[in-house]
Formats: structure tokens, C-alpha cells, sequence
């Protein structure tokens, strides 16, 4: 088998219609590793290039919900099992102070469920 120099080939189209064209000839003679960028979507680019779908953005959604649950959890069993303390009367509870920290654990999940993500998936 005599090995091939030809790295990659690239092409200018001027219409929308053009590119998905050639993207379906080129699917169908065999490629499969491809690859296509314009500057506004293009419907169907993604199902003829053969994309599937990213599990990334569940992995997020998951990695925020887990550490804003954690965040809040935290606080709480810190302020109202652990060590209750009463002071001035307000409830052991107190969620709107607990809003901060929770956002922040929040935000810190997700991204690190996000990078930690796409590095494991790609």
C-alpha cells in the first residue's frame, strides 16, 4: 500500500447550498474526518458532516447542580445541625445569606465539569 502526502484540502464556496453539497459528495465518496466554518449557521451542516451529539453540556448542567447542592448543604449543616447559633432571632436558615456561596459553588462545578468533561470526551 503506497502512502499518500495529502494531508488536507480545503475549499471557498459562495453559497450555503454549495458547501452542503459538497460536504454530501464528500461523505459519500468516503471521508469521514471533516470538518466545515462559516460566519452564520447553516442548517443541516451538522447532520451532513455526521456530528454527533456533545455530552458536555449535560456533564455541566450536572457539575452546577452538584455544587450548588453541595454549596448550600454545606452552609446549611453548618449553620443549623452542626453549630446552630441564634442570633437576633433570625432562623437557623437563613437561605438569602446562603446565596452567595451557592452561586459561587455553582459556577466553580460547572466549570470544572466542563473542562474535566470535553478533556475526558475528546
Amino acid at each position: 500500500m503506497q502512502r499518500s502526502d495529502l494531508y488536507g484540502v480545503m475549499g471557498e464556496f459562495g453559497t450555503p447550498e454549495e458547501l452542503l453539497q459538497a460536504v454530501k459528495k464528500i461523505r459519500q465518496a468516503g471521508y469521514r474526518r471533516l470538518d466545515a466554518y462559516a460566519p452564520f449557521p447553516i442548517e443541516g451542516l451538522s447532520d451532513a458532516l455526521g456530528l454527533k451529539r456533545n455530552l458536555v453540556p449535560a456533564i455541566t448542567l450536572l457539575g452546577g447542580l452538584a455544587g450548588g447542592i453541595g454549596g448550600f448543604g454545606l452552609q446549611y449543616w453548618a449553620a443549623a445541625i452542626t453549630y446552630p447559633l441564634n442570633i437576633g432571632g433570625r432562623p437557623l436558615n437563613s437561605w438569602p445569606a446562603f446565596i452567595p456561596v451557592t452561586f459561587e459553588l455553582t459556577i466553580l462545578g460547572a466549570s470544572f465539569a466542563a473542562v474535566f468533561g470535553m478533556l475526558a470526551l475528546n
